[in-house]
């Protein structure tokens, strides 16, 4: 019965996904934004669990710094700030190698140019800001390269996190044997240039979404 009532949220999660991943898009940047804000904030409440870690991770890193309320505040702020991250990539078929600057904001890019064409690279990150928009907007200033990305319980949403995370010219392959492939890509000179372990933002990039139209 267990078994049976996980294939039916599984579809039902694919279905959710790839309808949202049709009909966001169709929304300006505004609405976008805001949908995020609402989604994020309705997720703070109903998420009672993670919201209670949020909390509790608050007052471990900064004991009484900050007062219940504070805290509170800076969880629902966490909470919207990912339903954006996550909106954002099903917004990003609108975006194009044309308009991403107008609404990505780089800093210190010269940084990852030193290393020249001729070289390839390794970059370690961590998921921090919108790490969904930093990759596409690499690829679009041709800083292409294959990325491991952990695979979903779900694997129906694998395919569409796919497509929307390799529409910049990315490769994304799986983690299991990803390292090795990793190494292989890295040997052969000439090929992609970038390659990213986790999908991050570097210290020395700030990324800024732009709520406009």
């Amino acid at each position: 019965m267990r078994s049976i009532w996980k294939r039916i949220r599984y579809r039902l999660e694919w279905a959710g996904l790839l309808t949202a991943a049709k009909l966001v898009p169709l929304l300006s940047r505004k609405n976008c934004f805001r949908l995020a804000l609402a989604l994020g904030g309705l997720m703070s409440i109903l998420d009672r669990h993670g919201h209670k870690v949020a909390l509790s991770n608050l007052e471990v890193a900064f004991g009484d710094r900050f007062s219940h309320r504070e805290r509170e505040q800076i969880a629902r702020a966490s909470f919207q700030h990912f339903a954006r991250t996550m909106l954002d990539l099903l917004w990003s078929p609108r975006l194009t190698a044309e308009n991403f600057s107008r609404y990505i904001e780089l800093e210190n890019l010269a940084e990852t140019a030193r290393h020249g064409s001729e070289r390839s690279i390794m970059i370690a990150c961590y998921h921090y800001g919108n790490f969904e928009w930093l990759s596409l907007a690499c690829g679009f200033l041709d800083l292409k390269g294959t990325i491991i990305s952990q695979e979903f319980k779900n694997s129906l949403l694998d395919p569409i996190f796919k497509r929307l995370r390799e529409q910049s010219g990315h490769e994304l392959i799986a983690r299991q044997g990803g390292i090795v492939r990793l190494y292989k890509v890295l040997r052969r000179k000439g090929a992609p240039r970038c390659l990213s372990i986790l999908r991050c933002i570097q210290r020395c990039q700030r990324w800024r979404s732009i709520a406009s139209v």
